[in-house]
């Protein structure tokens, strides 16, 4: 185990992703809360048994464009979408009074308020099928499971509506070399880094380098490195277009299996509250 902080990378890129399979935004510095990034996943879409809607199965939903109506990120959002005027979700225009819902996001039941039935009606023509637009509400507690925690303490942790971990990290050497593949065998495109849905992307360390940390310090801000992050099927979707096709899991499972999937970026937990900035130093402060 490394005792002695090495300066490892740096930020390149960081991404918040409002509403939950939509479309990120790319920002220059993020603020972490006891949830994570302020202003990721705290928005989802809900079918009718309120379970959550992905891109996995819906994959236009990559054609929703949130943009944050407030500084701070935590006000309403503005959706927009191919064929459709925009959405304002301003906060005050939510019921926070009314009764709380629950949605299933995969095993977890959270607590969230309906954003009305203007939203749900958008994003029922956004989605092409029945939904309601839902928010986070202030006094979910979603628990934050270990693997994700590394080695911090996950008991009273807590996550928004992630898959995971309140960040997925991601070193673009990794991207690189994911492409060099795809080129050798013949496939036209390369991968966009938004395809991995990643909130820090880094540089300046070797292809999946980030696989073998443990402990790091970005900025002045200690975080752990949890499990490998499984890839799903929408790797496979156009960010630009929503169309699908076999790339990249064909060739992840060439070199990137584990666990009975294929891996690809890392689970990252936060100790304290904080901010991340582009061109933040990395420093590895303990490996696996």
């Amino acid at each position: 185990m490394t005792e002695t902080p090495t300066a490892s990378a740096r930020v390149t890129a960081l991404y918040l992703h409002p509403l939950k399979s939509a479309a990120g935004i790319r920002v220059q510095e993020i603020t972490l809360d006891e949830r994570g990034a302020v202003g990721d996943r705290r928005w989802v879409l809900a079918d009718a048994n309120g379970a959550m809607i992905t891109a996995r199965e819906t994959h236009q939903l990559v054609l929703i464009h949130p943009s944050f109506l407030s500084d701070d990120r935590n006000g309403g959002i503005r959706l927009t979408a191919p064929g459709l005027s925009p959405l304002t979700v301003p906060i005050e225009a939510i019921d926070r009074a009314a009764p709380t819902q629950l949605v299933r996001v995969w095993d977890d039941d959270v607590v969230a308020h309906d954003a009305g039935n203007a939203a749900a009606a958008w994003c029922t023509a956004a989605a092409s099928r029945a939904c309601r637009l839902m928010r986070l509400a202030d006094e979910d507690r979603r628990p934050l499971a270990s693997r994700f925690a590394g080695s911090i303490d996950a008991q009273s942790r807590y996550v928004a509506m992630s898959d995971g971990a309140p960040l997925l990290l991601l070193g673009l050497a990794s991207i690189d070399a994911l492409n060099a593949r795809l080129i050798d065998s013949g496939y036209a495109d390369v991968m966009d880094p938004r395809r991995f849905r990643a909130n820090v992307l880094l540089s300046g360390m070797p292809p999946h380098d980030e696989d073998t940390w443990r402990d790091i310090r970005i900025g002045s801000l200690n975080l752990s490195v949890g499990s490998a992050c499984t890839r799903c099927v929408l790797t496979t979707v156009d960010p630009d277009s929503a169309e699908s096709g076999h790339e990249p899991l064909r060739t992840f499972a060439q070199y990137r299996r584990a666990n009975g999937g294929v891996i690809f970026g890392m689970n990252t937990t936060h100790r304290e509250a904080g901010v991340i900035r582009v061109g933040d130093e990395v420093q590895v402060v303990s490996l696996r």
